[in-house]
């Protein structure tokens, strides 16, 4: 904690501040060493300790505070998922016994967690997640903050330097203790369930708890079941219990059961596990655990280092390898060893692994001493001080282990998190330049390239796409900032010289943090301007530098003063080469106020529009193309003019529908030229409801959407039921009439009654109102229109008394050659179930009524492809608009929101009816897909798909329509 003592009192104690607040988010910093640090400070420059304390406790209080909101914000987002995808671990019964237990033991264990080293860490998130009352929660943590602060900074100032040893031994301690209490719990519980598993009991198969019933168990008043409240205390149901095997009651096999993970881990990983096991030891042993071990007396012996190998201590190499110089490195070994290691093991096996975890600490130790070696011969301090240092830990092996991990990692994250990798390597050996960062310099650099050889990697990855090249030329001006700031709070000392700041210095840094602020967001969009305000920021820093050492060399001075801006000109000249290689993703005009495509408005949209319409009866198009000259929708057309693709844009994302207008076999170039205009244009491509995955870019994300039902009316007997009892319900037999007309056709008391409808589902039943597939009567023009998409066609089933039980709207599907191949259902309008009095019903009434009108859209649909097969249509499509759902689990936000939308206007729409129908009339599933570029634009494509069906949604709305998806499987009909 040397580099504490270069701030100034007041800076010192918003560092301990900042740092203890940090870590009581989640994130593993060392507070408590920071915080004795501080105090040993504090003793020497006069600085009371009181203040020291007064800013640790009002770090860990709000931090907590933080961790608690972000716990209650997304806890529960969290725990939906796992209740969802593991009813037998994360059932109803385990989570109301984790919220008994938090709400009577909680404030306790918030207040002890405070004390305990990595405890400490998660107490606010799990609090705030299990719905702890937030008074309550405030007052342990404000008690246990002060308590914990005040004993730290009154142990150390009373003990002194003998303090550091104390409370880094008691922390470690105290965790200790934890988990051994830990272990006995588990092993207490887990003979009781077997116990209880033993005697006979009710049928204890998992269900899934609902939204409704997880939104009241984790209410802050909700009430938590007796049988959780049992569990509690005594006992948590297990897979075991519904098990026909005999179950083994003693203690024993309890133990056994809570070693299942040691001996996994064990039989998975040996290697990790024996080496984290030594590696822990030996830090017991060698007390590196809790103190610094650099000035032992037999750290010589043990250390690696240029000054080993001139003494011949060549075991050093290996040897140094299982200990760390102080504690803060054994837990980042710690984890980084049992997280990255043991996901090496995993995925190449022991040998390979182990093989891969000692080259990269060799590779990573000799190349630094062959390179220290080679630079002592240079009049250069930074190199003389390179054979004079000695080192330890397994850091180098660590890294190697990582950079073979991003290997496996998909693209885009595969590249990114290896230059980020190689960036904080960088960046470190530059600003500090120990011994130690030029090892993990040469480690990782070699072992990027090595797994990159070893996987065959280099014949398929694929190049940055226009938004990696945005993202790098963003994330190097952040970094830079960054660092700049980082220096002129904490100076350093690298390899070009000390970074401390001069006046000129700091009028500098401050003119580039304001610069990178007002344009990096700007130059994330793609804006040209952006683009040469970054390249005018980073030639006149280089030009500045250039003056600076012209004007030293011209006085023959020193650079002393200004080795801070020869240090940042290395990140300048990496950054003018970023954005020089990245100009071409930087085309969005500057006095653009709306972002959009060529062809959106204007002329060029009806141009846009009569070429889509030609394309249409040259080359016909799958079920969503006969929606693409409709009015809310845009149309893209390709250079050549060969190809048009019509998309939506909502929320700044292109919204791309179906597959391309034109030739097929140019359908994946159109769609790489819609992606590149619009990342031209600063919005976000994305394709929906395509039935060809291979059209998208490579690279992209591309997730299962749903399905669309197809029948081959060309088929014998394809738009026939195969029951006779449906065929009879289908034609009539309840005193109904259908009919199929134009829409343009229908009478006005047909128009007006399908247009109430939909009003009184939205007032009535709550359902939201659909917008991209309403293609109601109200879309169809008044007299006939060459375009296709106009020749839109209703089915209605109505009663004796004329009124409308069911209503089905129908696009053409456009065949080649302006014929028609066939026809796609648009939308489904039903009628509210009524008594026999003619009212409308409750939710809980009218089941004979709601068969009623369920056989009203049946008899709509059969009728419908009964009369399309007549007039020689090949095809019916009843759910090309990507809503009906295959019964998987959705994967990915936008997916999931997709889904949650099906769900919620299925009272509306009747997806299940529709697919009862078309399963019976023997159509054949084809999948649907959602492709976007990848996982980071998830969320932003959700909401566009949403905005696209849903109208008048909101942003705050899309969490409920992705998160309603809680209970969908267990409550969806049929």
């Amino acid at each position: 904690m040397d580099w504490l003592a270069d701030f100034p009192p007041g800076v010192l104690l918003l560092v301990v501040f900042l740092v203890v607040a940090v870590e009581s988010l989640g994130v593993p910093l060392p507070g408590e060493t920071v915080l004795i640090g501080a105090t040993l400070l504090a003793a020497s420059s006069g600085l009371n300790p009181v203040f020291v304390a007064a800013a640790a406790a009002g770090g860990a209080i709000l931090g907590d505070s933080i961790g608690y909101w972000i716990g209650k914000r997304y806890g529960r987002r969290l725990l939906s998922v796992l209740n969802r995808r593991f009813p037998k671990h994360v059932g109803p019964k385990r989570l109301g016994a984790a919220v008994h237990l938090m709400r009577r033991w909680g404030p306790w264990a918030v207040f002890v967690g405070r004390f305990i080293a990595v405890l400490r860490i998660f107490s606010g998130p799990l609090a705030g997640m299990f719905r702890m009352t937030y008074p309550h929660f405030l007052v342990a943590n404000a008690a246990g903050g002060i308590a914990w602060a005040s004993l730290v900074v009154t142990v150390v100032t009373v003990l002194g330097s003998a303090a550091t040893e104390f409370l880094h031994r008691f922390s470690w301690a105290a965790l200790a203790l934890a988990g051994a209490a830990a272990v006995v719990i588990a092993v207490v519980v887990v003979f009781r369930i077997r116990r209880r598993a033993a005697q006979p009991a009710a049928d204890r198969a998992p269900v899934s708890m609902t939204e409704a019933e997880l939104d009241e168990l984790l209410s802050p008043s909700g009430s938590v079941p007796t049988a959780a409240r049992a569990d509690a205390r005594m006992e948590v149901p297990t897979i075991r219990a519904a098990s026909s095997a005999p179950v083994r009651t003693d203690l024993r096999a309890a133990i056994a059961d809570v070693l299942t993970p040691l001996r996994w881990a064990l039989r998975t990983t040996p290697a990790t596990t024996a080496f984290v096991t030594v590696f822990v030891a030996l830090g017991v042993v060698t007390g590196g655990l809790w103190r610094p071990i650099d000035q032992a007396a037999w750290y010589p012996a043990f250390a690696y280092g240029v000054p080993s190998l001139e003494a011949g201590r060549w075991w050093t190499v290996l040897t140094g390898m299982f200990i760390t110089a102080d504690p803060l490195a054994y837990l980042i070994a710690i984890v980084g060893a049992a997280v990255f290691g043991g996901w090496v093991e995993v995925r190449f096996g022991t040998l390979r692994a182990s093989a891969i975890f000692v080259t990269g600490h060799l590779v990573g130790i000799l190349g630094a001493l062959g390179a220290a070696l080679a630079l002592a011969r240079l009049d250069w301090p930074w190199a003389q001080s390179l054979v004079t240092t000695l080192d330890v830990g397994p850091s180098c092996g660590i890294l190697a282990c990582v950079a073979t991990a991003t290997a496996f990692m998909r693209s885009p994250y595969r590249l990114r998190w290896r230059l980020l990798l190689l960036s904080w390597v960088s960046i470190a050996l530059l600003y500090v330049g120990k011994i130690d960062d030029l090892e993990h310099f040469i480690a990782t650099v070699v072992f990027v390239i090595v797994a990159r050889l070893l996987l065959g990697e280099h014949r398929s990855t694929p190049r940055p796409t226009m938004r990696d090249w945005r993202l790098f030329a963003v994330a190097g001006l952040l970094v830079i900032g960054a660092v700049q700031l980082l220096v002129t709070l904490v100076p350093l000392d690298g390899p070009l010289g000390s970074t401390t700041l001069t006046q000129g210095s700091i009028l500098d840094v401050g003119v580039d943090t304001v610069a990178i602020l007002v344009i990096a967001n700007w130059l994330r969009r793609g804006h040209r301007w952006a683009w040469w305000a970054a390249m005018v920021l980073t030639v006149g820093n280089l030009l500045v530098t250039l003056a600076l050492i012209a004007l030293a060399w011209l006085a023959q001075v020193p650079l002393v003063a200004s080795t801070i801006w020869i240090s940042a000109s290395v990140l300048w000249v990496g950054q003018a080469v970023v954005l020089v290689l990245s100009r071409h993703a930087f085309r969005v005009a500057a006095n653009q106020t709306r972002r959009r495509l060529p062809g959106a408005i204007g002329p060029g949209a009806r141009r846009a529009r009569a070429r889509a319409a030609q394309l249409l009866r040259e080359h016909g198009g799958g079920p969503l193309a006969a929606s693409a000259l409709r009015p809310e929708n845009r149309v893209f057309i390709t250079a050549d003019g060969a190809h048009a693709v019509a998309y939506q844009q909502h929320a700044g994302v292109a919204l791309a529908l179906g597959e391309p207008i034109g030739d097929p076999g140019g359908a994946a170039a159109a769609v790489s030229a819609f992606a590149t205009a619009a990342e031209q244009e600063g919005l976000t491509p994305a394709v929906f409801a395509t039935r060809d995955a291979r059209i998208v870019p490579e690279g992209w994300r591309v997730s299962p959407l749903g399905r669309d039902l197809v029948l081959d009316l060309g088929r014998a007997g394809a738009s026939e039921p195969a029951d006779p009892d449906d065929a009879a319900g289908a034609t009539g037999a309840d005193s109904t009439t259908s009919i199929l007309l134009p829409a343009h056709e229908l009478r006005w008391e047909l128009r007006s009654q399908i247009r109430a409808l939909s009003s009184v589902w939205v007032s009535d039943r709550h359902v939201p109102e659909l917008g991209l597939t309403v293609g109601s009567s109200d879309d169809a023009p008044d007299g006939d229109d060459q375009e296709p998409s106009a020749a839109v066609r209703v089915s209605v089933v109505t009663d004796a008394a004329g009124a409308v039980l069911a209503a089905v709207s129908w696009v053409p599907i456009p065949g080649v050659g302006g014929t028609l191949h066939g026809w796609a259902l648009d939308a489904v309008r039903r009628a509210l179930p009524k008594d026999d009095a003619g009212t409308t019903t409750g939710a809980d009434a009218g089941a004979a009524s709601e068969d009623r009108t369920g056989r009203a859209v049946e008899r709509a649909l059969t009728d419908a492809c009964r009369r399309f097969a007549s007039e020689g249509a090949a095809v019916v499509s009843f759910a090309a608009s990507g809503l009906a759902q295959d019964g998987t689990e959705p994967d990915g936000v936008a997916v999931r929101t997709m889904a949650g939308i099906a769900h919620r206007v299925d009272p509306l729409v009747g997806f299940t009816e529709i697919t009862d129908v078309a399963e019976r009339l023997g159509a054949t599933a084809v999948s649907l897909f959602l492709a976007c570029r990848e996982d980071a634009d998830q969320p932003r494509v959700a909401y566009a798909a949403a905005a696209g069906f849903l109208t008048g949604i909101r942003l705050r709305d899309l969490p409920g329509l992705s998160g309603s998806l809680l209970g969908y499987e267990s409550s969806r009909p049929g």
